[in-house]
């Protein structure tokens, strides 16, 4: 098996496991252990966590200043991490898919982004699609931050994503600073990320 099949279907397992445990809901598996981010594997797209949306609610209007809905990170081994742990860290949360050329084209800067700002927490949610395409994306690009699963669409709802990609800077103290619908660059970044 080829190292791209294997995280294909390693991908696959996990959003098996999550649809068959109802993670979607919010219920957590038996023996789920909080964890930091840390403690996720260092492969390509960290070892794919699931959306699991922690409150549900309907689609919000996000705002500057406001607390973003929370989600849990779910890896199928039942280990996870919520983004109100990363309290204390900048987190970048970019929607995507891989159908979307402007998603693609901004993907490298993302990434690089985050490896050039050790404290940033990157968490590219992707939108709806199957793990296989979403694990060849990640191996292309070398994606080594999270890439979240939400097939279900969940976290994309509550969030009010309306087109991708979007990105939501959250200030370490947990607000939000920033929503950007539309393709951002590097000067966008570190704008933001310099304030």
């Amino acid at each position: 098996m080829t190292r791209l099949g294997l995280i294909g279907w390693l991908a696959l397992l996990v959003v098996t496991l999550a649809a068959c445990s109802g993670e979607a809901s919010g219920a957590m598996p038996t023996g789920a252990e909080r964890v930091g981010l840390d403690a996720f594997p260092t492969t390509i797209g960290r070892g794919f966590p699931q959306a699991v949306l922690d409150e549900s609610g309907p689609p919000e209007l996000l705002k500057l200043g406001q607390t973003p809905p929370d989600f849990t990170l779910l890896l199928p081994d039942g280990r996870h991490a919520s983004l109100s742990d990363f309290k204390g860290r900048p987190v970048l949360i970019n929607f995507w898919a891989t159908w979307c050329p402007p998603c693609r084209a901004e993907m490298p800067e993302l990434l690089q982004a985050a490896r050039d700002y050790p404290e940033l927490v990157m968490l590219a949610v992707n939108s709806g699609e199957s793990a296989e395409l979403v694990s060849q994306f990640a191996e292309q690009f070398h994606m080594d931050v999270p890439v979240v699963l939400d097939q279900q669409g969940v976290v994309n709802t509550r969030y009010n994503v309306s087109g991708l990609p979007t990105s939501i800077f959250i200030h370490p103290d947990g607000t939000i600073i920033d929503v950007r619908p539309g393709a951002i660059n590097r000067a966008v970044i570190d704008a933001i990320l310099q304030k």
